[in-house]
């Protein structure tokens, strides 16, 4: 159709996620979708995109009918950001090189904040 606005590949589940951890408890479908526009999901659209991320294991359901079940999710942001790092590096044929060109795009104070986790570590 045209000018339809077309989301990112994973935009949609991303989106999603970012409502579940912006919300203190469990919500329902219908207040993700209202979390979300340009354009707003289908309601339908969004039950199918919580059921894949309950699939991944990041979304974890309750209530016990279909009208109201809840969702949150399993992990934060931040251990979401890590795992999926630590996956990347899994795929990489020369992880030395991946961390090299990593620490090469970070900002002076990302770096300030990884020297300072590294060295709790150490201890």
């Amino acid at each position: 159709m045209a000018g339809e606005v077309k989301r990112e590949r994973g935009e949609l589940e991303s989106s999603i996620l970012k409502a579940l951890w912006n919300s203190t408890e469990a919500i329902g479908a219908s207040e993700i979708q209202a979390q979300i526009s340009n354009p707003t999901p289908a309601y339908t659209t969004v039950l199918t995109v919580l059921d894949r991320l309950e699939a991944k294991g990041l979304v974890e359901r309750s209530g016990t009918s279909p009208r109201k079940v809840k969702f949150t999710a399993t992990k934060s942001s931040e251990d979401l950001a890590s795992a999926t790092m630590i996956d990347a590096l899994e795929d990489v044929l020369n992880r030395e090189e991946a961390l090299l060109k990593f620490a090469g795009n970070l900002s002076k104070s990302d770096i300030d904040l990884l020297s300072k986790a590294l060295g709790k570590r150490k201890k």
